[in-house]
């Protein structure tokens, strides 16, 4: 009995720390939370997609922060700008709080694809069609598009669903794959694009501290299945896990694998 009473309480602090979630530090160190985005992957969404509605379903099925992305589109002349932002306050439209996470210009056949905040070291120039665009600006039936309200908690549902199957799995592992390549191709402009955040950025980390909010983030979920560290072995009193650039590693809190 003396036994089994010892063992209790060794095993309470572990299951506690098991239960807690992250440590704040741990979870504004994802991807997710810094506001990063595989971009290489948004761009296929574009030319891929055969709606306004398409894309946005893939481009939150891409990015691992814990908001909504939307979407909003204007045309002025000739040139015509997309710009993908995370609904940081859940107003489920875009206003100043929110983080602008890139925008995609045209300007007659040519595209150039900007990233903003974390993501400012990506810049690429491509061709193709104009179909997205033209869609966005014919279904608007203005020369605006914004993602409409009443399609955000389908939006969501989406997203929740899809990140509990192992497609998702899938692409976090492409999440990974990307971020390390691009941290050791853009090298010091990667680096200091992390520390380019915007003030909706820092206010939303601030809150989510004060709150506690962070503690039942998704966007740590690559910490169940992703690279571990050199030891291979989890610390059950670090209580939280670890993303950032793709270099995850197992330190503690672990979510239920989707295996």
């Amino acid at each position: 009995m003396a036994a089994l009473g010892t063992a209790a309480l060794l095993a309470g602090p572990v299951g506690a720390a098991c239960s807690s979630g992250p440590t704040y530090e741990d979870w504004a160190a994802t991807d997710g939370a810094a506001g990063r985005i595989n971009l290489d992957e948004v761009q296929k969404a574009f030319k891929d997609s055969d709606s306004a509605t398409e894309f946005e379903k893939r481009v939150n099925e891409i990015y691992e922060g814990d908001e909504i992305v939307l979407i909003k589109a204007k045309q002025d002349g000739d040139s015509t700008t997309l710009e993908g932002w995370e609904d940081l306050n859940k107003s489920k439209e875009i206003d100043d709080q929110d983080d602008l996470l890139f925008t995609i210009v045209k300007n007659n056949d040519k595209h150039e694809m900007r990233g903003h905040g974390s993501n400012g070291y990506y810049r690429s120039n491509f061709g193709g069609g104009n179909f997205l665009f033209t869609y966005m600006m014919l279904s608007a039936m203005s020369p605006r598009y914004y993602t409409p309200i009443n399609r955000y908690d389908t939006m969501n549902r989406n997203r929740s669903n899809y990140r509990s199957s192992s497609t998702y799995r899938s692409q976090v592992t492409k999440n990974s794959n990307y971020f390390s390549r691009q941290k050791s191709f853009a090298r010091s402009s990667y680096t200091n694009a992390a520390k380019n955040t915007s003030a909706s950025r820092n206010s939303y980390l601030s809150s989510q501290k004060s709150s506690g909010a962070f503690k039942s983030s998704s966007t740590g979920v690559r910490s169940s299945w992703g690279s571990r560290s050199s030891s291979g072995r989890t610390s059950a009193s670090s209580g939280g896990f670890r993303g950032g650039g793709g270099g995850a590693s197992v330190i503690g809190f672990v979510r239920p694998s989707l295996r």
